[in-house]
């Protein structure tokens, strides 16, 4: 395989069918009903998005833009799942009269609703509705995504979520039929997952709700052999749901993505420069912190080294910090102590690299990098060159008069 210009993403395709399969198959051996709906938000590269559609997923936008971009992928509208709370009012309508599926979040979509309710009286709609619960108290011991709990969705403890089912069921041609429960928590275990299917049967007993779907979200953890993997999260998931759903009548959404991608993607760069200042040893690369942790929120980067040469005669380092290509003080990613020194033309390759990294990747000092496929037979696809001035450019315009 030729040796490629870095700093570029990697894809293996045989990962990623790895994955694919896995989930495919912890639904279908613990539910049989089932749609996923992959997570566009997390990694929107057209080649990944039409990959999966020909692998039978359904598209969850959260956006106008993310709608655009899937359909002009060949996505239709019974493919989609619409989420988030901030929605486009034309877009929810055609996914509406389309087929798709359409999980509400706020007020002003119970408004849109009543609406189209009076608008097409001769539709029937069957609407989803994301549920906000405590997890805090559910699941005392997960950490939580934010310390005041989820913001997304119509809180249970309040009753607003029963007004909202109330609002929807009081009109003629409109039923409550999905229960939305994805709710982030950091540390992504199955018990929470498990009570938060344990609160979709509860939710539906309580209201009276037969459901059509029970959509499960995301969040899960992927790609790590040390943490639960979808088997582990369906059967718990499934074994709740079973106490009252039938999978024959009520199928089940999964919204992976983190999960999916990462452990088939790899981000790559070399070693240009080592710089020795006051005892300390600095390795420069041509990638950058802003390539896999734009939000500046991690400090721990799975990793591997390949070495341009012989390490044999190489000397040991107490300690040297990789470094970015930016020219800011905080592009510094991980330390190596105690470790064969690096020199040029070494490449530092970070591992489960794919997910909330291609898609926030800012265009600051250097622009977006290249992205490649390495297909199951070994063979590379360019799904993205690397963005040059040729791209920046466009749609800007210089005129100063």
């Amino acid at each position: 395989m030729k040796q490629l210009q870095t700093p570029f993403f990697r894809i293996r395709e045989k990962d990623l069918l790895y994955d694919i399969t896995l989930l495919k198959g912890a639904l279908q051996e613990n539910w049989g009903n089932y749609r996923i709906g992959y997570s566009i938000k997390t990694n929107s590269l057209p080649w990944l998005i039409t990959y999966l559609k020909e692998q039978d997923f359904c598209a969850e936008v959260v956006s106008k833009t993310e709608y655009d971009l899937v359909t002009r992928l060949g996505f239709s509208e019974k493919e989609i799942i619409y989420n988030g709370p901030i929605k486009d009012r034309k877009v929810f309508e055609d996914i509406l009269l389309g087929g798709g599926l359409i999980n509400m979040d706020s007020n002003y979509e119970l408004d849109w609703m009543e609406e189209l309710s009076a608008l097409y009286p001769n539709r029937r709609f069957r609407i989803g509705l994301r549920v906000n619960c405590d997890i805090a108290t559910l699941c005392p011991e997960e950490t939580l995504a934010s310390e005041e709990g989820g913001r997304f969705g119509y809180c249970y403890e309040n009753g607003v979520l029963q007004a909202a089912i109330r609002r929807m069921n009081a009109l003629p041609n409109v039923c409550v039929a999905g229960l939305h429960l994805h709710s982030s928590t950091q540390s992504r275990t199955v018990q929470v997952f498990g009570a938060l299917a344990k609160m979709a049967v509860k939710i539906a007993q309580e209201y009276h709700l037969s459901l059509d779907y029970v959509d499960m979200g995301g969040g899960y953890f992927g790609g790590r052999d040390d943490k639960p993997d979808y088997r582990d999260y369906f059967k718990e998931i499934c074994r709740e749901l079973s106490v009252y759903f039938d999978p024959q009548r009520t199928f089940l959404i999964a919204e992976p993505g983190v999960s999916l991608i990462s452990r088939a993607t790899t981000f790559e760069t070399s070693v240009i420069d080592i710089k020795d200042i006051r005892g300390r040893k600095f390795v420069v690369t041509d990638g950058s912190r802003t390539n896999l942790n734009p939000l500046v929120t991690r400090h721990v980067y799975p990793h591997h080294l390949e070495y341009a040469s012989h390490i044999s005669n190489r000397k040991r380092e107490h300690s040297q910090w990789i470094c970015g290509a930016t020219c800011m003080e905080y592009d510094r990613l991980f330390e190596i102590k105690e470790d064969v020194a690096l020199a040029p033309g070494d490449r530092i390759i970070y591992d489960t690299a794919g997910g909330y990294t291609m898609c926030l990747n800012p265009l600051f000092i250097n622009y977006l990098p290249a992205v490649y496929v390495e297909h199951t037979d070994g063979s590379l696809f360019t799904a993205r060159e690397a963005w040059t001035n040729d791209e920046y450019l466009q749609k800007n315009y210089t005129e100063t008069k």
